[in-house]
Formats: C-alpha cells, sequence, structure tokens
C-alpha cells in the first residue's frame, strides 16, 4: 500500500491546495490575489516588485506562508524572513522561484531559484555566487516554519546550495549554467516530487523527498537543442507538468545564435514519467514568434500558450489553445488563437505567463511595454472548452483598485498536482468548489462512490476518524478530508470540503400589524419597509445579518418575488412577509409576517394666525397671557370634510397633538401667551384614531408696549409769577415714557377715559399750559407695529429748585489721623435733595461759590485745608433740573473729627491664682463721654479685670461723633520659680560651674550669694561661671513680681592653691572647702611632700593641716594631696606652703 500521509500533506493539494495552498498570490508590482472569495479578491500588502520571477505558499485552509521574488523572502507579517535575503534567483527570471514542501516533513520547505542567464556584457566576468550579476544555475535553500516564532526562517547553511544541470568541463555552459524554467509535479510513488528544468538540448528532473533534495538528476537528452550562444534570450519561457504529471509543455522565446539577439521561437510538448523522471516523445506544437506562457487546463486535455508578435515579443501578443485529445500529430493544427471580450485575437499586451488558479480557471498576466501599464489579469473562465467556445477577458481581474500597483509579465508557479482534479464528496456539481457552507441545526452527508475493494479514512481538521465507510455525516464547522485507497497500487483519491455551519437568525420583534392612514384615500399606500429592520434584529449584528420583505411566507420561503425599495401595497389588508438571513449564506434565514390595513386620513386645513394684544383680562396686562375661543376656527381646519367623520382637538406642542395628549380642556377658554409661537390642531378619523393629520396655528400675543409714569419739573417762571402755572413741551418725556422704544406713537389726555378712547387728544404738545399746580394727564402709547397700546400718566411739577444745605461729617480714620480727609461729597446728596420729589434734578460740587455758578472745575471729592475742620471749610452744590435747566446753589459745611485718644498696645501680666486690670488706655477726654466694647467677653465697662491670658481688644468710640479706635492689651501669665533637683554643679575644677534649671511661666532672673552672704546680683542667664569653691545660696524670681522668691543652699568644692601658716591669722591651715560633716562627710583627705611621703590624714570635720609633722614646722614647698570624696570622686593635686 502506498504511503497516504504524505497525500494528505501534499497531494492532498489536488484539492486542499486548489482551496489553500495556492490561495494567494504575490506578483508584478505589488500586485496579489486572495482566491479565498469568489471572485477572487485584489491583495495590496505585497512587497515585491518584480517584472517576471515570483512564487507564494500557503497553509491548507489559505493562511499565507511566505512569498519571493527569487532574492528576498517575505513572511506572513509581509516582512524580511530571518536569514531570507541574498537569494540568488533573479526577477527578471522567467521562474526565479518555485516553493516545494519537503514530504512528511512538517513545517520544512524546500525554495527552489533560478538566476537569469547573463550575457557578455553583464557585470562581472566570471560565474560566482556572490550576487555580481553573473548567472548563478538553479540553486535550492531549505526554511523552517517553525524558526522565528512560526515566521519561518532560512536554514543556517542551507542556504543557495547549487544543483547542476550543465557540463562543468564547459565553459560556455558554465557561464549560462541553467535556463530560467522550472516547474514541479508529483511523483507516482506518492511520497515525493520531480523538480524538472531544462538546458540547450537536456531535460533535469531531481526527485524531492522526506530526505531532502536528490542532487543527482535524473536527465532526459531529448528534442530541439537550444543555442547556447544565444541564450541571454533563448532562456526566456516558461516549462509546465500537467496536473496529472503524465505530460510537460514548454516554450523557447528564440532560438538564435546571436548573443543577446531575438529569434524565432517555439512551443514543444512531451511525454513525461513521473515514476521515472524520463521526459520523451517532442511534439512541435508552434514555430516563429516568441512564445512566453504555457499552462494546462485543469483536466490536461487541453493546452494553452501567450505568443509575443515578433522575434522580441515586445509587441502584441495572442493567446491560443491545443487540443490535448487529438492524436499526437493533430494537435499542432488544432492551434487557435481566443479572442477576448472585444473579439480581437491579439492585443498591446505582451505575451505575459498564464497560471492555472485554485477555481480552475486560467489567469493571464498582462502588461503593455509602451504605456507601463499591467491593471488587469486577463481570464480563461471556461478552460475545459474548445476554442470556439471559450469566454476570455483580458480586462478579467482587476489588479491595480488604488494606482500604486499592477501586472507585470510574470505570475507564481506551483506544484502543477495541486490543481489535479480531486474526488467530489459533497456532490455539488462543482469539483473545484471545496466550501460547503450549512446551516447550524443542519445534518449534511459527505459521500464519494461505495466501492467494496476501496479502503476509506476520513480527517477532521487533520484528525482522522476510525472504521468510516464511504459516507460521513457532519453537523460542525470544519476541514473535512476522505482519501479512498483503491489498493491497486495508485495514489489515493482525495476530497476535500470545507465545512462551515453559518448561525440562523431570528426575528426578534415581528411588526405589529400596521394601520395605515391614506394620505389621498385611494385605498394604496407606499411603505418604507427598511424602518422595521432594526426591531426585526434586536441585539443582532447587521454586519451578519440582513432582512429582506415579499408578498407572501411561501415567496420569502423559496426566496422569489422580492419586494425592493418602496412597496406600494396592492391589497388591502396587505400581507407582508419577513425573510431574515445570515449574510454569508442566506440559506439560513427565518420567515414571518405582518399585515398593513389601510384608512381614510383627513387633512387639517391652515387657519389664519391667531394674532392678539396682551390684555388685563387675567389681572395682568404684563404678562403675555390672554384667553382665546378656538371654536371661531373649527371651520376652517375641517374644510369641506363631513364633521361627524372626525374629532377635532387643539394642543400646545405638536408632539402632543400627535400622541393624542394634554388637549386643551375647554376650547372656547383657552389661555395664550407671548412665549408661544403656535398650538396645533389634530383631527382625527373617528374609526381609527391612529389615522389623523395635525396643522400648525401661528399665535402672536403681542406684548404691550412700555409706558412708564413719569413727570416733567418746569421752573416756575412764566409770566414771571410764582403762581405754579408755566408752560410745558410733554415731547421732552416721550422717551422716558416710552422707555427709548422705536416704532412708538405716544399721545396725551387730559383725563383717562379719553386717554383709553383715543380722543380728545392735546394736540399743543409743545407748549402746554397746566391749568393747576402740580397736574397729572394721562398718557397713551401705541406700538406702531402690533397696534397694541397702553396708558399711563404724566405728573406736571412746577419746580423752584429750593434745596437745602448740608453738613458732612466724618471720622479722621484714614490710618494718619493728621487732621485732614478725603470727602465723597456726593454722601450729602439726601441732605441737599431732602423734601424734593422731583425724579429729574442732578446734584453738581464746587469749591468756589463762582465755580459753581459757572458750572466749572466740578468735584466729587474734596479734601480739607483746615486741619481737624469743624464748618471752616465750604464747598458748594449746584442743584439742576435736568429738563428744565431750574438750579439752586446751598453750602455744604465739612467737618473732620478726631478719633478717640488713647494708647493702642498694652500687656499686662497675670500671676497665678489672681486678677490683672486692664483699661481703654484714654489719653485725654472724660472717660464718661466715650462708649466701650471690649472683645472677646463683649463688656462695655473703661476697664475690666480678666483672669485668664490671651489677647483683650476695647473699641473705644466718642459719644458725640461716633468716631472709634481700638486698643489690644496682650495678658501673659506668669509664676513663681520652681527648682528642678538636682542644681548642675560642676566643682572641684578651675572653673566651677553652676546651672539652674527651673519650670514655671514667668519670666526669670538668678542670682548666687557667695559664702551666704546677703549679697547678690541678678542676672537672665541661669549659668554661673567661675564659681568660688565654699558653701553658698541661689536665687531665682519673676521678674513680673510673682512671688515668692525660689532660693537653694549649695556646695561647691575647691582646693585652695596655698597656705601661710605664720601666726598672723590668715589662711592658717589647708583643708578642703565646700565639704563638711555634713555635706560629703565621708571624705578623705591625704597630704603628701615631694617624695610621696604621707604627712597628714584628713576628715571633713577638722581643722585641716597646719603645715607641721610629728611637731616639727614643715618648710616652704610644694605639696601633694589625694582626696577621696564620699560621693565616690577622687581627686589629686598640689598646694604650696609659703612661711
Amino acid at each position: 500500500m502506498k504511503h497516504i500521509s504524505f497525500i494528505f500533506f501534499l497531494l492532498l493539494g489536488a484539492s486542499v491546495f486548489s482551496q489553500g495552498e495556492a490561495n494567494n498570490w504575490y506578483f508584478g508590482q505589488n500586485a496579489g490575489v486572495n482566491f479565498s472569495t469568489t471572485p477572487p479578491t485584489p491583495l495590496t500588502d505585497g512587497r515585491i516588485s518584480t517584472l517576471e520571477g515570483c512564487t507564494t505558499i500557503s497553509d491548507a485552509t489559505g493562511n499565507l506562508l511566505f512569498y519571493t521574488d527569487g532574492s528576498t523572502i517575505y513572511t506572513q507579517n509581509h516582512s524580511i524572513m530571518l536569514n531570507g535575503e541574498d537569494l540568488r534567483g533573479d526577477t527578471s527570471s522567467t521562474s526565479s522561484a518555485l516553493i516545494v514542501p519537503q514530504p512528511n516533513t512538517p513545517n520544512i520547505y524546500i525554495v527552489f531559484t533560478v538566476d537569469e542567464p547573463h550575457h557578455f556584457n553583464a557585470d562581472g566576468d566570471s560565474n560566482t555566487n556572490d550576487g555580481d550579476g553573473v548567472n548563478d544555475g538553479l540553486l535550492y535553500s531549505v526554511v523552517d516554519m517553525s524558526l522565528d516564532g512560526g515566521n519561518g526562517a532560512v536554514i543556517s547553511g542551507q542556504k543557495n546550495l547549487p544543483l547542476i544541470t550543465y557540463d562543468t568541463s564547459d565553459s560556455l555552459e558554465s557561464l549560462y549554467r541553467c535556463s530560467e524554467k522550472i516547474t514541479a509535479v508529483k511523483s507516482d510513488d506518492c511520497d515525493s516530487f520531480w523538480v524538472i528544468t531544462h538546458f540547450i538540448d537536456t531535460y533535469y528532473a531531481f526527485s524531492v523527498d522526506q530526505t531532502g533534495v536528490n542532487t543527482t538528476p535524473v536527465t532526459s537528452q531529448v528534442g530541439v537543442t537550444v543555442p547556447i550562444s544565444g541564450y541571454r534570450r533563448n532562456a526566456l519561457g516558461y516549462l509546465k507538468a500537467s496536473p496529472e504529471g503524465d505530460k510537460l509543455a514548454v516554450v523557447h522565446f528564440g532560438l538564435t545564435t546571436v548573443t543577446g539577439g531575438d529569434g524565432p521561437g517555439k512551443v514543444l510538448f512531451y511525454d513525461f514519467d513521473n515514476s521515472t523522471g524520463i521526459v520523451s516523445n517532442e511534439i512541435e506544437l508552434y514555430d516563429g514568434d516568441a512564445p512566453y506562457g504555457i499552462e494546462f487546463s485543469q483536466s490536461g486535455q487541453r493546452l494553452y500558450t501567450t505568443v509575443g508578435i515578433g522575434d522580441g515579443g515586445f509587441g502584441n501578443g495572442f493567446l491560443m489553445q491545443f487540443d490535448l485529445t487529438l492524436p499526437d500529430n493533430q494537435i499542432a493544427a488544432s492551434g487557435t488563437r481566443i479572442l477576448n471580450e472585444n473579439g480581437q485575437d491579439n492585443s498591446n499586451f505582451s505575451a505575459g505567463a498564464l497560471q492555472l488558479g485554485p477555481d480552475g480557471r486560467i489567469y493571464r498576466a498582462l502588461y503593455d511595454f509602451d504605456s507601463g501599464t499591467g491593471n488587469y489579469l486577463g481570464v480563461i473562465e471556461n478552460p475545459e472548452e474548445l476554442a470556439t467556445n471559450i469566454n476570455y477577458s483580458d480586462r478579467g481581474l482587476l489588479v491595480n483598485t488604488d494606482g500604486r500597483r499592477g501586472s507585470r509579465i510574470g505570475l507564481p508557479p506551483f506544484i502543477q498536482s495541486i490543481f489535479a482534479q480531486s474526488i467530489d464528496i459533497i456532490n455539488n456539481g462543482d469539483v473545484n468548489n471545496v466550501n460547503l457552507l450549512l446551516c447550524e441545526g443542519d445534518t449534511f452527508r459527505l459521500e464519494y462512490q461505495d466501492i467494496s475493494t476501496a479502503t476509506y479514512t476520513w480527517y477532521i481538521n487533520d484528525v482522522a476518524v476510525t472504521n468510516t465507510p464511504y459516507f460521513l455525516d457532519i453537523t460542525t464547522t470544519g476541514n473535512y478530508r476522505l482519501e479512498v485507497d483503491l489498493n491497486d497500487g495508485s495514489c489515493p483519491l482525495i476530497g476535500v470540503a470545507n465545512v462551515t455551519f453559518f448561525e440562523v437568525p431570528t426575528i426578534q420583534n415581528t411588526p405589529m400589524n400596521e394601520i395605515i392612514c391614506d394620505d389621498n384615500n385611494d385605498g394604496v399606500t407606499s411603505l418604507d419597509l427598511s424602518i422595521y429592520n432594526s426591531s426585526i434584529l434586536g441585539m443582532q449584528d447587521p454586519s451578519q445579518f440582513q432582512i429582506r420583505y415579499f408578498r407572501s411566507i411561501t415567496d420569502a420561503d423559496a426566496d422569489i418575488n422580492e419586494i425592493s425599495g418602496n412597496f406600494e401595497t396592492e391589497n388591502n389588508p396587505q400581507t407582508i412577509a419577513i425573510r431574515i438571513e445570515n449574510i454569508e449564506n442566506i440559506v439560513c434565514h427565518n420567515t414571518s409576517s405582518f399585515q398593513v390595513q389601510i384608512f381614510d386620513g383627513p387633512t387639517a386645513f391652515n387657519t389664519s394666525p391667531i394674532v392678539a394684544c396682551d390684555n388685563a383680562d387675567d389681572g395682568d396686562d404684563t404678562n403675555g397671557m390672554i384667553t382665546y375661543d378656538l371654536t371661531t376656527i373649527n371651520s376652517d381646519i375641517y374644510g369641506s370634510q363631513n364633521i361627524s367623520d372626525y374629532n377635532l382637538s387643539y394642543h400646545a406642542t405638536l408632539i402632543d397633538a400627535e400622541n393624542n395628549t394634554n388637549p386643551f380642556s375647554d376650547p372656547t377658554n383657552v389661555v395664550l401667551s407671548s412665549a408661544m409661537t403656535s398650538i396645533f390642531a389634530r383631527l382625527e378619523n373617528i374609526l381609527n384614531t391612529a389615522c389623523f393629520d395635525t396643522t400648525e396655528i401661528p399665535v402672536t400675543v403681542n406684548i404691550l408696549p412700555v409706558a412708564n409714569n413719569s413727570s416733567l419739573s418746569q421752573c416756575d417762571e412764566y409770566l414771571n409769577t410764582n403762581d405754579g402755572i408755566t408752560s410745558f413741551n410733554l415731547n421732552q418725556n416721550i422717551n422716558q415714557i416710552t422707555g427709548g422704544s422705536t416704532d412708538r406713537t405716544v399721545l396725551f389726555f387730559e383725563d383717562m377715559v379719553s386717554a383709553e378712547t383715543g380722543s380728545p387728544v392735546i394736540s399743543n404738545t409743545n407748549t402746554f399750559i397746566n391749568t393747576i399746580t402740580n397736574q397729572q394727564l394721562f398718557v397713551r402709547v401705541i406700538d406702531d407695529i402690533t397696534g397694541c397700546f397702553r396708558t399711563t400718566t404724566l405728573d406736571l411739577l412746577v419746580s423752584t429748585t429750593s434745596a437745602s444745605d448740608a453738613v458732612l461729617a466724618v471720622c479722621d480714620d484714614d490710618g494718619i489721623e493728621d487732621g485732614f480727609r478725603e470727602f465723597d461729597l456726593t454722601q450729602a446728596n439726601p441732605q441737599i435733595l431732602l423734601g424734593i420729589a422731583s425724579p429729574n434734578l442732578s446734584v453738581s460740587y464746587y469749591e468756589t461759590n463762582e465755580n459753581a455758578l459757572s458750572e466749572t472745575n466740578e468735584i466729587v471729592f474734596y479734601t480739607n485745608t483746615t486741619p481737624g475742620t469743624q464748618g471752616q471749610d465750604i464747598v458748594y452744590a449746584r442743584v439742576e433740573d435736568n429738563q428744565n435747566q431750574c438750579y439752586g446753589i446751598n453750602e455744604v459745611q465739612l467737618f473732620v473729627n478726631p478719633l478717640p485718644d488713647i494708647e493702642e498696645l498694652a500687656e499686662a501680666f497675670l500671676c497665678e491664682g489672681t486678677n490683672v486690670t486692664i483699661n481703654s488706655g484714654l489719653q485725654s477726654g472724660n472717660s464718661s463721654n466715650f462708649d466701650y466694647l471690649w472683645s472677646p467677653n463683649g463688656e462695655t465697662t473703661e476697664s475690666i479685670n480678666v483672669s485668664q491670658e490671651g489677647t483683650y481688644t476695647v473699641s473705644v468710640t466718642n459719644q458725640t461723633t461716633g468716631c472709634s479706635k481700638d486698643r489690644m492689651v496682650t495678658v501673659t501669665n506668669s509664676s513663681p520659680a520652681t527648682i528642678i533637683q538636682p542644681i548642675e554643679i560642676n566643682d572641684a575644677s578651675d572653673n566651677n560651674t553652676v546651672t539652674i534649671n527651673v519650670s514655671g511661666s514667668g519670666d526669670y532672673e538668678y542670682a548666687i550669694a557667695f559664702n551666704d552672704a546677703n549679697i547678690r546680683t541678678y542676672q537672665d542667664s541661669p549659668i554661673f561661671t567661675d564659681v568660688p569653691p565654699g558653701f553658698h545660696t541661689v536665687y531665682v524670681r519673676d521678674k513680673n513680681g510673682c512671688g515668692p522668691e525660689a532660693s537653694q543652699a549649695i556646695s561647691v568644692v575647691g582646693f585652695p592653691k596655698y597656705f601661710t601658716p605664720n601666726g598672723d591669722g590668715f589662711h592658717e591651715t589647708w583643708n578642703v572647702k565646700g565639704i563638711s560633716a555634713q555635706v560629703l562627710g565621708n571624705s578623705i583627705i591625704y597630704i603628701f611632700d615631694r617624695s610621696g611621703k604621707l604627712l597628714k590624714q584628713l576628715v571633713p570635720s577638722g581643722n585641716g593641716w597646719d603645715g607641721t609633722y610629728s611637731g616639727s614646722l614643715m618648710p616652704s614647698s610644694e605639696y601633694w594631696f589625694r582626696v577621696e570624696l564620699s560621693d565616690g570622686r577622687i581627686r589629686k593635686g598640689s598646694f604650696s606652703l609659703i612661711r
């Protein structure tokens, strides 16, 4: 039995490759095509830019693995593969590269590269592998896709490995090495491949199996010899094997003997033994011009070639078909040119590559060398047909979708066997279509013929299913594969199905039966059914599911007679069927239906706008509100319609009208306001209130014009009499009455009735003579635009401008207290205008009466010139009527009052357990003439007793002037000192010190009475230095007088420097000072002479040493002592005995 594991990985390509490994093509100028869709989708992410050579490989499910132009390998992420640069293919080589997976070796791929056979004027003059421009021949490199995180890498040390296809002893063959042709096909052992190339007159077939590349080729010297002397151009053209692997076809671009020249080429056809690798039986199919591309149909029964017209092949090209079902001697004669979509058998495109696609179509590279464009691939839609029935288009597939890429003359070659027809396990009539789309919940049977001698093995996502028959029932998405071993020594038959189960959408909300109101009452209405889509979809994804509409459930299920666009009903009621379906597989669907019933719709006719003036019906003519009887416009809205068929209601908003909510309860008494712009009428069908119409009724409630009460003052100068009768220009007050509003007419009347009726009107408004003093007139203000009016009054006042003098007093509280103060003179206005009712008076101030008369040098602020003025400084106020220029001048006396004379800051001390009295600090004046307010305790006496420390403030106010000033008293606690024990004494030293530490809240001073004398000097520091030895008393007292004074006796130990026992009564003995029987009474004192002899031992209670030893006087000299103090200290030293 053959090895079938390899068949899964590779031969499975007969189907799987057609749907997977060959699904991605990258070629030309950054162009690409993906065959996972129908039609194929142009790609815009390719990185290669190549005139000819390129190749691509994908995995079994169509995911890109890598691609190359023969010199650089790009990963699935379009980055350069690790170690994937400097391959020795050439972008100008016809087939610069071909990728072959290593059989039975997961992740390992072999990249074969073919260089361009360069000519003698190429860079360099020897054949090397350094990429210097000379021919490197046929090489291969090994890629491991498990490296670099699954992006793959060229294995180190397995890159650009040479394969010999030439006579190494022949210098000319060593120069060219190989043609630009390479193809691959499966071997009949089902476990290996043949990689085939050609050079001069020999075919080289290299075997690739699970061990890698066999570098010893099978050679077949057969047929035409391609002259090496013209190999620069002769090497061009494709070599292809048939998908079944039993035939070869080759095109030689030229057979010239001129180096770098062009000559007529040939198309040749061979038998290929895929068990031995032998090529035989050459048949010439075409001779002449410049053929370039070659390809078999999927069945291998048709052969296609592209031919460039003329030897150079750069002009127009044409496409030919040969019928391979004919006897060998008739095939050449079957050659027929294929017509394009325009009926032409040639075009301005060059003869480009041909490549069989995964979809069974053949694609042609199209490039116009003259314009440098190649926007399309040509497509043979039905390559199995004979030439006369071929459907071919030069514009078959657009690849330049963004203006930045395009086809050139090359397309990627693949292992030809992957395009061989596989067995049909879906039984859909199209063996190339292996995609099976099902719906969730479906059960489907994949099956092949039931052959009794065959063995069937099913795989689900590459996992074998045991004990399987010729069929498999499936219910889940996956990649399914059947291998049928006929047990006759042949390779297994392969069938593939890529199965996807799609979700069946549900109708989330079936629309309610619709009641439609007929807009023209013809019983027909137009429906935009798309308005129901979102409700029907609910939360389902609109990018995954779509909704369509039909006239019946039967039509919806059958997907016939779809309703498109807006639908005009045909029946009443009308049934609408809904079909919701999965966009990717419309077979997965659900249906439902609803009904539409049509009723006559009313028309609410327009009526004239409601326009009215605000009034006082509601007690307020300023709020813009009136009452209105809407029934007066009913007939306008009904028009000629039958009133009994419809209900009419009125609403404040369109929403209310449309929803039939909040109608005006009493249409005869509706409150309208200026805030409203419209109200709305709703006219509805009594039989179906959902059929209604609304109309907008504009509403304007005009606000009444401003009509201010005002007064007009006039000097009593008429006829030089002082009788209160004078002439008035009433028009003076129009602006004040109207508030400055424009478009107003103002009329004056002598009584209110006349003002309301508008007659009789005062005509002499410029020279009206009042009839009584302070007469009141009535005014009618009319809005010229709306016609609305309001009435008001005008008081006519006869003015004598008799204002009052004023006194302006201030406190000298500007922080300087120098008797000078700035006055704000306007503060005198109330006094000056006291008793004057006219609102039209203005007051201005001047330093002198002359300035007031002439209205020059007006002042507002003034600083007195007399210190502490008490009326000596006078300024002048001019009172003037702004309407009639009446004026008067009055005096304003200025007073600057001093602040209370107090000491502003003070402090006091509070001894513990006592009170302290603090006062206002008044320096002058009778204290009874002032008011006092203490803070924080609120007392009002001149002095207060306090028992707590803190800050106390008293505000002292002069009862006459009201001027006040604040005093702040800081009260601080104080107390007698307590001496902290022990007193720090550093004695028995050259500098005895005493430090007295105390506790208490007072401010303390310190003193020492030496030898208990009652003489002491106080200091602020508690530290005393150079303290003489002996018995003393320390004292501490509070500077603030808080007693009693603290004291304590101390002892300071010291050693006299000498003594003089000469009988004069001074310094007669030597002893340690500061100790006694009571103080350090257990101390011992030793006295030595210079030689260390103990002369005397003393105790503190003794009289000391008298300078004798054993009754003899000791001489004047230096003596030594050792003192062992009872507190543990030991002191040593010396002293002098002086006689």
